[in-house]
């Protein structure tokens, strides 16, 4: 792996934190633990493999 890419991942990973830490002061627990929820059940419906299509001959 590169080390651009590493560095890029290390300040995607700050940044979200640092998003996360304002969100739960602005908003409060209950709605950023939604959201975030939200956000890993649609990231885990996006990496979803898909079932290989046989039903045409």
């Amino acid at each position: 792996m590169p080390v651009t890419s590493i560095a890029l991942l290390i300040l995607g990973v700050l940044a979200a934190l640092a998003l996360t830490v304002w969100a739960l002061s602005a908003w409060g627990v209950a709605a950023v633990v939604t959201v975030l929820l939200c956000l890993a059940l649609a990231a885990r419906w996006a990496m979803a493999p898909i079932g290989h299509d046989d039903s045409h001959p």
